[in-house]
């Protein structure tokens, strides 16, 4: 589906545990004793359309286990105010993320879209393919062939372990209240029971010092996607 290509600056490695909301309580008190909160985003909810292609390969590459997997979506944030005088546009982000085994590689562009475009447009309106084959180019991907299919959204709070180097963020609330009605004309609002807790740096890692007690906490070291187990639901598991 795609090639990797060398780079200079190395692979941001990226690794998950993965539970129940059950253990949200632990799993916060331990990061709030290890790491510091996040300065600028410690706490919002995160939404992002989801595009794939006709044969939904990126869920394939989800569900096949590929080592190879890419992901498109349109991604904003709650705590981003409308911009002044912008007509009531805000920043979003349109990303293409690669993931190479643990690895990722990440092409993020920083956008400007109607909020009332991103909230309230059926997911089965051509603006949206529209919307991705202007920045098809600057992405890294094929100006055709990728359509919106569901929109998910969940809460994130966000630490750094300065000791470790490592990024982390929590996510839970993970829901789907919108999908793309030509694809999914069945469709009823989906809700994932999930606590996901990653941590990401540069290069090869391995766990942080306080993984131990996040597994005791009730999570394990796993691979997770939210994409993967909402498509899985919207779709009854069949490719």
């Amino acid at each position: 589906m795609f090639s990797i290509r060398p780079r200079d600056a190395p692979l941001v490695n990226e690794r998950k545990f993965a539970g129940t909301r059950e253990a949200l309580g632990r799993v916060l008190a331990v990061l709030d004793a290890e790491c510091l909160p996040d300065r600028y985003h410690p706490d919002n909810v995160i939404a992002s359309v989801y595009f794939d292609t006709p044969d939904l390969r990126s869920y394939a590459e989800k569900a096949n286990g590929d080592s190879l997997k890419r992901k498109v979506r349109l991604r904003w944030y709650d705590d981003d105010p409308d911009i002044p005088g912008g007509g009531g546009e805000r920043r979003v982000y349109l990303e293409r993320k690669d993931r190479i085994g643990a690895a990722r590689d990440k092409v993020r562009l920083d956008l400007q879209a109607s909020s009332a475009w991103i909230r309230d447009t059926p997911l089965d309106d051509p603006s949206w393919t529209a919307f991705l084959a202007r920045h098809a180019g600057a992405l890294g991907v094929p100006p055709a062939g990728w359509t919106p299919v569901c929109c998910i959204s969940y809460r994130r709070v966000r630490y750094n372990d300065l000791a470790g180097g490592f990024r982390v963020s929590v996510d839970w609330d993970v829901r789907c209240d919108r999908a793309n009605a030509a694809r999914f004309p069945w469709f009823r609002p989906v809700a994932l029971d999930a606590l996901v807790c990653e941590f990401k740096a540069p290069g090869a890692r391995t766990p942080p010092l306080w993984g131990d007690e996040i597994c005791r906490a009730g999570m394990r070291l796993q691979s997770f996607s939210k994409y993967g187990e909402i498509m899985a639901r919207l779709s009854g598991g069949v490719l």
